[in-house]
């Protein structure tokens, strides 16, 4: 593939789970792809890099580690900065990227630093690095957030599902808002939110409504975000062990293997972000929608079931 052909995809959280399954996917199904495995820690990016090549020694010109953590201002912004260094001064070095990185356990304010101000920071200093023409980005979202906002007050519905979405402004308004609850996360139902996963779900639905918003203020790029599906990574685990923090092993065991049972493989979660990265039927539809695991548009307040008709309304 010529130098000038090739497509930069960057994926944050990259070292594992749904990242790295990604990152994977692309080298086997799309050979003029490189991928920018953006972690937190370079040895961790360099260990996935060497498993990536243990299934394919050719990868390994298509693969580059960039240190970033999500979860910082600085890291992000000197990630873009090392990027923008290694591959030159234009205005299109990515094709597109993914804001996969994300936590379910940890404080409220942990949470929400990840999962909706990680993906902000991302997008300040790393959309200016897309093709201003056809750059896509894929926002790593949850059906978990659906849950959560079918339960919300019809204030906070109104707030999360709005066809608009939200600027940013208005969202980090609300997430100081929440931030100063004395209770953390037992508050939020108090006052208008539905059940959110010790802030995972919350998390989500205002990712949701931050990407519907973002996609407004960029028309000329491909800006959606998806649930994976159930998938057994690290991140599940944390999402469905944080309620039995305090139960004995063999019952939290039993819980696990349950749920795991019907989870998917971090290769079958691929499928929405493949679609959002790469299918030439986005080129007609319209930006900023949410996506199911099996590609199909969903609702933003009720689970859409994998294999159901796709969401047909504003």
């Amino acid at each position: 593939v010529h130098p000038r052909m090739v497509r930069r995809i960057l994926v944050t959280g990259a070292n594992k789970g749904i990242g790295l399954a990604i990152v994977r996917r692309c080298m086997l199904d799309h050979s003029d792809t490189h991928c920018i495995l953006a972690c937190r820690s370079i040895q961790r990016g360099e260990a996935a890099v060497a498993s990536l090549l243990s299934e394919d020694p050719a990868w390994k010109e298509r693969l580059t580690v960039l240190e970033m953590d999500t979860a910082s201002d600085a890291s992000v912004a000197a990630a873009a900065a090392t990027l923008t260094i290694q591959l030159g001064a234009s205005s299109n070095l990515l094709y597109g990227y993914v804001n996969n990185a994300g936590i379910a356990a940890g404080t409220l304010a942990e949470i929400l630093n990840v999962n909706v101000r990680g993906p902000r920071r991302v997008d300040c200093h790393f959309l200016r690095l897309l093709d201003p023409d056809a750059g896509r980005v894929v926002q790593m979202a949850s059906g978990v957030a659906t849950f959560c906002v079918s339960k919300c007050s019809d204030e906070r519905k109104a707030f999360l599902t709005h066809p608009h979405g939200q600027d940013w402004a208005s969202l980090d308004s609300l997430i100081e808002e929440v931030l100063a609850y004395p209770n953390g996360a037992k508050d939020l139902a108090p006052n208008g939110f539905g059940p959110a996963g010790y802030g995972y779900g919350l998390s989500k639905a205002l990712l949701n409504a931050y990407t519907l918003g973002l996609a407004r203020q960029h028309p000329n790029l491909k800006i959606n975000s998806c649930s994976p599906g159930l998938i057994a990574t690290d991140l599940f685990g944390d999402f469905i062990a944080e309620p039995f923090a305090s139960w004995g092993g063999r019952a939290v065991s039993k819980i696990l293997a349950r749920w795991l049972a019907g989870a998917l493989t971090p290769d079958e979660g691929t499928v929405s972000a493949m679609y959002l990265l790469f299918s030439e039927e986005l080129e007609t539809l319209p930006s900023g929608r949410y996506y199911g695991s099996d590609a199909k548009r969903s609702p933003l307040d009720v689970y859409r079931k994998a294999g159901s008709p796709p969401y047909k309304g504003p």
